[in-house]
């Protein structure tokens, strides 16, 4: 769909005038394929990574997508899967912020309210903490990066800890970190936390088999 708005290929020199009625019906389609994926029933806490580096880079295979349009494409088929009481939607850099997105807005949309909101360095740990102080229940936190990962005084990994402790909830962590080629913020000894390197189309259906418990 971007790369058809774009009006020119990532390779190649063929250029053309994206026609407005295409792009909608693309658009149209991409929310229906949601459809495809199916609920989990889990709770969730959905964090973007609002930092000024998300609207630069591109992520991994792909010149038109921003790790910005990557994570809210990869949340919104999170939010129009489950049931709205399942899920938070929160933003983060160096604290947490409220966002005004949900699950009814348009792609655009949600990525013109992560740029409207205040930047900072990015601090992975922040979902856990405001999850534990606020004692929310929360079963699967997923995080949407970029590739700059921690700048906090507490480790994710020792942040989720930290709220199993508190809430005695066996709580998961996704990472998603969209530009990376490489990273590691889970705990290799800890199965309930998974890092994701990259943008890929079978990411849904990846983050979806993790929270069930299917690997």
């Amino acid at each position: 769909m971007k790369t058809y708005q774009a009006g020119q290929g990532e390779k190649g020199k063929l250029k053309w005038m994206p026609n407005p009625v295409i792009i909608q019906a693309l658009e149209y389609a991409f929310y229906a394929s949601f459809k495809s994926v199916e609920a989990t029933g889990k709770r969730y806490v959905l964090s973007l990574d609002v930092s000024g580096s998300m609207s630069y880079g591109n992520v991994i295979g792909s010149k038109c997508i921003t790790a910005a349009l990557a994570s809210a494409a990869m949340l919104m088929v999170t939010a129009r899967t489950e049931e709205e009481k399942n899920f938070d939607i929160l933003a983060f850099s160096d604290k947490m912020v409220s966002v005004p997105i949900n699950a009814s807005m348009r792609l655009d949309d949600v990525c013109k309210a992560m740029s409207d909101i205040a930047m900072g360095p990015t601090d992975c740990s922040q979902p856990m903490l405001w999850a534990k102080e606020n004692k929310k229940p929360v079963d699967v936190f997923i995080i949407y990066t970029d590739c700059e990962t921690w700048a906090g005084e507490t480790h994710p990994s020792k942040a989720l800890q930290q709220y199993r402790e508190a809430m005695d909830i066996k709580a998961k962590l996704i990472v998603c970190a969209m530009t990376s080629t490489g990273f590691t913020i889970a705990d290799p000894d800890d199965a309930g936390m998974l890092d994701i390197a990259g943008f890929d189309s079978g990411t849904p259906e990846i983050i979806r088999s993790f929270a069930m418990d299917h690997f």
